[in-house]
Parts: structure tokens; sequence; C-alpha cells
């Protein structure tokens, strides 16, 4: 009976939740002799997740199964923030709101490869009037061979400090973020005119807003057709990335560049002729423009600029090509 009761505990199937979920424990180096309570500003935490839950991604269990993993802390986001908070000696007092708080990995971009940390924050006075809020998208460099459970302490506990900071400093922004913090819809399309034809470069991405941003970078694929007077050709860009800044409220420059891999398609009459290789299209192009989008946009927005372009193939046309683009584009938060 004893050997019966053995087999039946050692063969117990496991609990349902225990077997589709699993948990990292993040342990973040604080001083234990700080006590968070007696922080003058109190931090709401009013995300969907529970307090001490940092985000949750997926993993592999036993190698091959796909199970969500949350990642735990080990104390409430809350009181991570008060004993910064503490910590730093604030002298200001109110409500700071933890409204959005997203990890993701951010791959559209070559210079920003890797973790991204997305969020709100709000801040009520002692009178709970607004003074400020914030958009977050913060980036902590990897230490070679670290362990995600000592990685994303830091990076959690950066987040609090640089809150810390921009209280202390009273970087206010009384204008707040009128929609929901979520990933917004841009989409847009260049049309480009040379002396022999056109193209037009069509590009969509979901992020972040970046309103609050002096400079920010983004990548995304585009899809490109250019028309002249002898070929057409389609093709693929190799993630253009793109350079922001802010002029003004109301204006935004933008530098692009990519590569592009495509097809060819000749007119006929034009060429005695053509080599197999020159039915690929490889290009290498580059873009500067103005652009009208305010802080804080919603809907249509348009700007207009340079395009200069290097074809490596086909050989048939002019390797070098310079044209006027105009961008319109619609933006929904």
């Amino acid at each position: 009976m004893a050997q019966n009761q053995t087999w039946t505990q050692k063969f117990k199937i496991p609990n349902i939740e225990t077997f589709i979920s699993d948990t990292l424990n993040i342990d973040v180096v604080q001083d234990s002799s700080l006590d968070p309570s007696s922080s003058s500003i109190e931090v709401v935490d009013s995300r969907v997740l529970d307090g001490s839950i940092l985000g949750i991604r997926q993993t592999k269990k036993y190698k091959y199964i796909p199970v969500d993993q949350y990642l735990a802390l080990d104390q409430s986001l809350s009181n991570l923030f008060q004993t910064q908070f503490v910590h730093d000696s604030l002298g200001l007092s109110g409500t700071l709101h933890l409204s959005k708080l997203i990890l993701w990995s951010d791959n559209s971009s070559i210079k920003q490869k890797g973790l991204c940390l997305s969020a709100y924050t709000t801040f009520y006075d002692s009178l709970d009037q607004p003074v400020s809020d914030w958009i977050w998208e913060m980036r902590v460099k990897r230490e070679k061979k670290e362990a995600d459970t000592l990685y994303l302490g830091r990076v959690v506990q950066e987040f609090a400090r640089e809150q810390s900071r921009v209280l202390s400093e009273k970087e206010f922004n009384s204008e707040f973020y009128p929609y929901i913090f979520r990933r917004q819809l841009t989409a847009w399309s260049e049309f480009i005119y040379f002396a022999d034809g056109y193209a037009i470069n069509a590009h969509f991405r979901l992020d972040f807003p970046a309103d609050q941003e002096s400079k920010w970078m983004r990548g995304s694929p585009g899809l490109f057709y250019r028309r002249s007077d002898i070929h057409e050709s389609i093709a693929i860009g190799g993630k253009d990335q793109q350079w922001y800044q802010r002029l003004s409220r109301q204006w935004i420059t933008q530098l692009s560049g990519t590569y592009r891999f495509g097809f060819n398609n000749f007119e006929r009459g034009h060429f005695q002729h053509l080599d197999y290789y020159n039915l690929f299209y490889i290009n290498l192009s580059a873009q500067a423009s103005i652009e009208y989008r305010p802080v804080y946009h919603k809907g249509l927005y348009g700007g207009m600029g340079v395009y200069a372009g290097y074809n490596i193939l086909p050989t048939v046309i002019p390797e070098g090509e310079i044209g006027f683009l105009v961008r319109v584009g619609v933006l929904l938060p």
C-alpha cells in the first residue's frame, strides 16, 4: 500500500496553472533600512497586473513547451519607487500614478535593438491638482552574459531613478498626453518624382508615441515601386531606418536610409541585350525631409524633401538618381 502511494506521488499530474505558467523572480538591490512609507510622495500603481508583477512574457518550459512567464519583483512596484524617493530625499509631496509599464523587444532600429521599457506616469500635487505627465521610452544596455534576473532588476531600478530625477529637477510637462497610452498606428507613403518617372514608397508601423522627445529613432520595412521611361521595379526595403528631430511644436525633420532588393521589368525595344542579373533590383537610398506633425497630433500629416538613390542593379540604368518627395501619412493614437 505504501509503495502504491509512493508511485502515485511520483507520477502525480501537475497543477494546470503551474504547468502552463512560470515565474522569474527578480531581486532589486536597495537599502533595507529605508522605509517606503515615509516617502512624501505616494505611488499609486493602477496597472492591470498585480503590484509585484513587472510583466508577462513567453518562454519555453522543459525546452519545448511555450508558457507564460511572470516577471515578479521581490516587492511591489510602488514600494520600489517610494524607497527610491526616500533615498533621494525628495522634498515634493503629492501622488505619482503608474498607469502603464510595458517591457518589449524592439528590433526595428539597428542602433536601439533590444529590450525597451515603455511607460506612462503622472504626478499630482498634495491638493490633487495635475502637475505633469511623462511618456517613458527607456533602453538599458545589457552586460555580457548578464542573467535576466539581474538585468531586469537594473532596468526597473533605472526607471525609478529617472522618475526621481525628473521630479527633483522639476522637469514638468503641464500638457498631458490626451489619448490612451498604447501603440499607435502610423501609415504613410512617399511619392518621389524623378526626371524620367516616379516612385512610391509605402510604410506601416505600430509603436509607442514619442511626442515628448526632442530626438528619436524608428525602423520599418517599406514597399517600393519605381517607374521610369524604360523600366519598372518593385522591391522591399530592408528595415528603413528613420531619425527624427523636433524643430518646434508643429514641425519635425526626418532623415532616413535603407537598402532594397527586388525585381525589374523592362520596356521592349529599348535594349538589344539584357544579362540575367539585370532582372534583379538592388538599391541604396537616403532621404531628408521636413513635415508638419504637431505634438499629440491625430489624423493626416504631410511633408516634403529630397531623395537620393544609388542603383547597384540593374546596370543598364543610371547608377545615381535624385528626386523630390512628397510624404502623406495618417497617425491614429
